[in-house]
């Protein structure tokens, strides 16, 4: 899940990106983008792996994060991220006493960035069950030109899959915050339900090891918003054996009182693992956002060798262990 951090408490039905820390609403992977927004490949990451990611909109506005995270035990994972937004060249102006327009002075600063924290820790682990908790903790500094901001913010969730057979699993998860303050106001985030669907078969389109992936979820903002994403991802190859894997991603994300409020959204998505367990993952996403123009998402991954082979708990248990 990425990175959020909302604006203030008590909003009422403010457009959303419009207060303090609103534009880290739309900071997520390029898999989660692709997909309607919704973590479909996520909840249940495994290995080590380090990741970059990058948000472009067309009008020179940039999202750039970079972040780390392992296992430690059986039982934790652990993780962070330092990020950075820019919205590009902002032009000022200057207003003649007459209340005429009176050239340009030149460009405007304004950016934010931070860091988070995250762990995920295992409470119950079965061959059919895993259920986990997630806890985030997140900072943000926002310079402006004539002041500076900064926020810090907690938030947490659980999330529980059941295995069902046949190499299919079920993920469901909820998501309350950030709770925190920031610009000198408390602020809550948005509370969050999902569920996802993930599949490895042994002969799909083609004839050969592929996989679906389904999911759908919805977000009550701080501002008295609705927001709903769905999304569906199909892969060529088995996420855990070496060689190519090809993704292919579409999603809908339905987001009332922003710039547009439906968005298709489609992406693709590469992954390449060696024989020793190496593998190196480029993701691609495209949203439209209205009169913003179009959303480019990229992410590229390095996912590092395990010490020892991942164990799969059964076979069927394949896409859960192996996918991300």
């Amino acid at each position: 899940m990425g990175v959020i951090l909302a604006g203030r408490a008590g909003a009422g039905t403010q457009s959303a990106g419009q207060d303090f820390g609103d534009e880290m609403r739309m900071v997520m992977t390029a898999r989660q983008a692709a997909s309607g927004g919704v973590a479909i490949e996520d909840p249940w990451r495994q290995g080590t792996f380090i990741e970059a990611t990058t948000i472009v909109l067309a009008s020179g506005m940039r999202w750039l994060g970079f972040g780390a995270q392992a296992g430690a035990g059986t039982d934790w994972r652990l993780g962070a991220e330092a990020f950075a937004f820019s919205p590009g060249d902002i032009a000022g102006t200057r207003e003649l006493q007459d209340g005429t327009f009176g050239g340009e002075t030149g460009n405007i600063r304004a950016v934010s960035w931070g860091a988070s924290m995250v762990s995920q820790w295992t409470l119950v682990q079965t061959d059919a069950w895993r259920v986990a908790t997630l806890a985030r903790a997140i900072g943000l500094v926002q310079q402006l030109p004539n002041e500076n901001n900064a926020g810090v913010a907690i938030a947490g969730g659980l999330q529980a899959q059941r295995v069902t057979g046949s190499g299919a699993a079920l993920t469901a998860w909820g998501y309350l915050g950030p709770l925190g303050s920031g610009a000198g106001r408390t602020f809550a985030g948005r509370f969050t339900l999902g569920a996802g669907w993930m599949a490895q078969m042994s002969a799909g389109l083609l004839g050969g090891p592929e996989g679906l992936g389904l999911g759908a979820e919805g977000d009550i903002l701080t501002e008295a918003l609705v927001q709903e994403g769905a999304g569906a991802v199909y892969w060529f190859g088995r996420l855990g054996d070496p060689g190519g894997t090809l993704f292919v991603r579409l999603g809908l994300k339905h987001a009332p009182a922003s710039a547009q409020s439906i968005q298709p959204r489609a992406g693709l998505g590469l992954l390449w693992r060696l024989p020793s367990g190496l593998g190196l993952q480029f993701d691609y996403a495209l949203s439209t956002l209205g009169e913003l123009g179009l959303v480019h998402y990229a992410t590229i991954g390095l996912r590092l060798a395990p010490s020892q082979p991942v164990s799969r708990i059964i076979q069927e248990r394949a896409v859960v262990d192996e996918g991300e």
